[in-house]
């Protein structure tokens, strides 16, 4: 595997800057509703726009969903209640608590596999500090005038 180039070459500079003129959007093959949408967006929000590959993009599309599916069933579990009474009157955990579990250890599972957790991108002052350089360099672009943008 090729090692990544230091964020504080010019070279590297100029990659992300024009990098992070490219909008991200969802993969056409991985559809979205618009709620779906709002989480797709947390979620690209976690690495510099220049970092992200197409693979990563499909994965942060089903974990968008998977978190929107998340978020549907724990507010319908507050409603239902974690306690669910059969039709002879016995009480049961309602069911809709294993559906939490599954979509919260799927929802962990894909962040462990886009490396939003510490351990897998290095040792976290590297990491913290390549993000925020990068990060830095797409917002506060210094050579703004030497990139064409898309119009």
């Amino acid at each position: 595997m090729a090692r990544k180039s230091a964020v504080t070459s010019d070279s590297s500079a100029v990659e992300i800057m024009r990098r992070s003129l490219k909008q991200i959007r969802p993969p056409a093959n991985c559809l979205l509703e618009a709620i779906d949408k709002r989480f797709f967006n947390n979620v690209i929000e976690e690495f510099a726009r220049s970092e992200w590959t197409q693979h990563q993009l499909e994965i942060a599309a089903v974990l968008a969903r998977c978190m929107n599916d998340l978020n549907r069933e724990q507010q319908e579990l507050r409603h239902e209640g974690f306690i669910a009474a059969r039709a002879n009157g016995t009480s049961v955990e309602n069911p809709r608590q294993r559906i939490v579990k599954a979509l919260t250890s799927d929802l962990l599972s894909l962040r462990r596999s886009l490396s939003l957790h510490a351990r897998a991108r290095g040792e976290a002052r590297d990491i913290s500090k390549r993000t925020k350089i990068a990060q830095a360099i797409e917002r506060n672009n210094p050579v703004d005038d030497l990139l064409a943008k898309p119009n």
